[in-house]
């Protein structure tokens, strides 16, 4: 006989879902995509601040890269190229899109034609290659900046 402060109940057994509903599915998605862009900012950000510094080559070409917003690419950079008595500078204000650096003089020479120098870099940012557009008014015809190849200081 059972005493009447005991009762005896069936429950049901709890049932466990293996498989997530929908608004838990998507909630998971959600929390994936902002961890990936959270993980993935830094290095978007850091990508063109890996271009600033001291570039040179033992053929007297030199390169001064300033970054000025690390998330557009925007810069200011100088150029030199000194080849025996012949030597040229250029400065000015620019921009890195993808491995590529494009900037034009500050002051532009008389009679000169509009100057541009380009610099592709390889993927960590360590070498690139400079070449001037119509920059000769600012070097001399002895020298210049075409087809240069510069490499990061330390």
């Amino acid at each position: 006989m059972l005493s009447p402060s005991v009762a005896v109940s069936q429950e049901r057994p709890l049932k466990f879902r293996i498989f997530p509903n929908q608004k838990m599915t998507k909630m998971i998605k959600k929390g994936v995509l902002g961890l990936a862009i959270i993980a993935a900012s830094p290095h978007a950000l850091a990508q063109y601040a890996n271009v600033e510094g001291t570039y040179s080559s033992p053929g007297g070409l030199f390169l001064q890269v300033i970054v000025l917003d690390s998330q557009k690419g925007d810069i200011a950079a100088t150029t030199t190229v000194v080849q025996g008595a012949c030597s040229g500078t250029v400065a000015g204000l620019g921009k890195v899109v993808g491995r590529k650096m494009t900037f034009t003089p500050f002051a532009k020479e008389e009679n000169g034609e509009a100057c541009t120098i380009t610099v592709e870099f390889d993927k960590p940012f360590k070498h690139g290659k400079i070449k001037g557009e119509s920059c000769m008014v600012y070097s001399g015809a002895a020298c210049g900046w075409e087809g240069g190849t510069v490499t990061k200081g330390k």
